[in-house]
C-alpha cells in the first residue's frame, strides 16, 4: 500500500503526518522551518527532524515514502520550492514531492474539492477561495510590511503602536505592561525591541488576544479590528468569485482566528454586514490533512 506524507510548514510550527490513504499512521509537530524566519540551515534541520519523528510514530521508513505534499508560504518562489524539494529528497530520494501554497492545503482540508472561501490568520493572513466553476481568487497575504492584516504579526505590531501612543498621551496603559511583561523588559525597553531588524511582533498576538478576552479596552479594539480586516479579505474574494451572489461556505484557520472567540465573533459580525449570505463555520481546520489528501491525489494521477 502506498505511503503519503503531508507537511504544513507554518510560521510558528511544522506539522507533519503520514498516511496509507486509508488511515492516519503517525504524526509529529516541531519547530518552524519557514525560511524567512529561521533561514535555510535551521529550516532544513527542523523540517527533517519533524519528518523523521512522524515516520517513527507511523512505524515506517522515510525512504519508503512514495508521495509528499508540503504546504508553505513562498510556494510561488522557485528558490523556496527547490529548497523544500531538496531538503525532503535527502530523506526520501524516490518520492514525488509537490510544493503548494499553505492556503491551498488549508482550503483542501476545509472543503475537500468543494467550493468555498478559507480565511487564514496565523503568522500571516490570506483569504483564498474556489467557486463551483473551479475559478480561484485570493486577497491579502502579501507579506507583513504591506499586508497580512489581522495576522499575528499585525496584532503584535498594532498592539505596540497603540501602547506607545497611549504612553505618549499619558493614558492608562495596560497594553504596554502586557507587552513588557511578555518580553521580560522594562516598559521603556519595548521601543528598542519593536524597532529591531526582526521585530518579534507575532509572538505578542497570544498575550494581546488574551488581554482582549479579559477585557483590556485597547487590546479588545485591536482584536475586533483584526476580525473586521479578515472579513474584508473574505468579502473581496466572494465578490470576485460569486459576483451574482448566493450562499458561500466560509471556513477559518490559523492561530489568531481559531484561538480567539472575540476575533471570530468580530469576523462573523462583519461578514453579516458585508456578505449576509456567507455561511461561516467555526469548525477546526488542520491544514496538514489537506496536504495528505493532495499527496494521495497526485499519487493516483501518476
Amino acid at each position: 500500500m502506498p505511503l503519503y506524507l503531508g507537511i504544513d510548514a507554518g510560521g510558528t510550527k511544522t506539522d507533519c503526518a503520514v498516511s496509507n490513504g486509508a488511515e492516519l499512521l503517525g504524526q509529529a509537530t516541531g519547530a518552524s522551518c519557514k525560511l524567512a524566519r529561521v533561514g535555510k540551515d535551521r529550516g532544513r534541520e527542523n523540517l527533517q527532524t519533524v519528518i523523521r519523528q512522524a515516520c517513527e510514530a507511523a512505524g515506517v521508513n522515510a525512504q519508503g515514502m512514495q508521495h509528499v505534499c508540503i504546504g508553505m508560504a513562498g510556494a510561488s518562489l522557485a528558490e523556496a520550492v527547490h529548497w523544500a524539494q531538496q531538503t525532503i529528497r535527502e530523506l526520501m530520494p524516490e518520492a514525488t514531492i509537490y510544493v503548494a501554497g499553505d492556503h491551498v492545503i488549508a482550503h483542501r482540508a476545509a472543503f475537500g474539492t468543494s467550493p468555498g472561501v478559507l480565511v487564514i490568520s496565523g503568522t500571516g493572513s490570506i483569504a483564498f477561495g474556489r467557486n463551483q466553476g473551479g475559478e480561484t481568487a485570493r486577497a491579502g497575504g502579501w507579506g507583513p510590511n504591506v499586508s497580512d492584516e489581522g495576522s499575528a504579526f499585525w496584532v503584535g505590531r498594532e498592539a505596540v503602536a497603540e501602547a506607545l501612543h497611549a504612553f505618549d498621551f499619558g493614558k492608562s496603559n495596560g497594553l504596554l505592561a502586557t507587552i513588557a511583561d511578555f518580553w521580560k523588559v522594562a516598559p521603556e525597553e519595548v521601543i528598542r525591541l519593536a524597532n529591531a531588524s526582526e521585530p518579534r511582533f507575532p509572538e505578542l498576538a497570544g498575550p494581546v488576544i488574551n488581554a482582549a478576552e479579559q477585557g483590556d479596552a485597547g487590546a479588545r479594539v485591536i482584536a475586533e479590528r483584526a476580525g473586521n480586516a479578515l472579513a474584508g479579505l473574505a468579502s473581496a474574494v466572494i465578490k470576485r468569485l460569486w459576483p451574482t451572489g448566493g450562499v458561500v461556505p466560509v471556513a477559518l484557520a490559523g492561530g489568531v482566528l481559531q484561538g480567539s472567540p472575540l476575533v471570530r465573533q468580530s469576523f462573523k459580525d462583519s461578514m453579516k454586514v458585508e456578505q449576509p449570505q456567507a455561511a461561516v463555520s467555526f469548525a477546526y481546520v488542520r491544514p496538514v490533512l489537506g496536504a495528505l489528501e493532495i499527496a494521495a491525489q497526485r499519487g493516483v494521477r501518476r
